[in-house]
């Protein structure tokens, strides 16, 4: 499971609905544009919600591992809605990184020490 933080308040998920929720915030940025999901999670007490976010470039979303008990949540879904939305967003010649790169994508900090030399 890992903690969502997002505004003040926090609720764990699976580790896959995470993943595609912060891939999804990313591509978001990219284009330009907001949307609002629907994802399952575990709030502070322990059950089991429906949470609603609105996410786009100005979110602030930080995720995170913790060590909450598993909860059996329907991620495969809420899985494939995320990477549908991903697709229907993201222009086929877009990638989120840089796909044809050995090392990891060049973050905003180095993108913008390259200026100064």
């Amino acid at each position: 499971m890992k903690r969502i933080l997002y505004a003040s308040s926090g609720f764990f998920t699976d580790d896959a609905i995470a993943e595609a929720l912060m891939e999804y915030a990313s591509v978001l940025a990219i284009v330009d544009s907001a949307d609002v999901v629907t994802i399952p999670g575990v709030d502070e007490d322990g059950k089991v919600r429906e949470i609603m976010l609105i996410i786009g470039p100005a979110s602030q979303l930080i995720s995170m591992g913790s060590d909450a008990v598993s909860v059996d949540l329907d991620a495969e879904q809420a899985v494939n809605d995320l990477r549908q939305r991903i697709r229907r967003r993201l222009p086929s010649s877009i990638g989120v990184g840089v796909a044809r790169r050995s090392g990891p994508a060049e973050t905003d900090a180095e993108s913008t020490s390259h200026e100064s030399r």
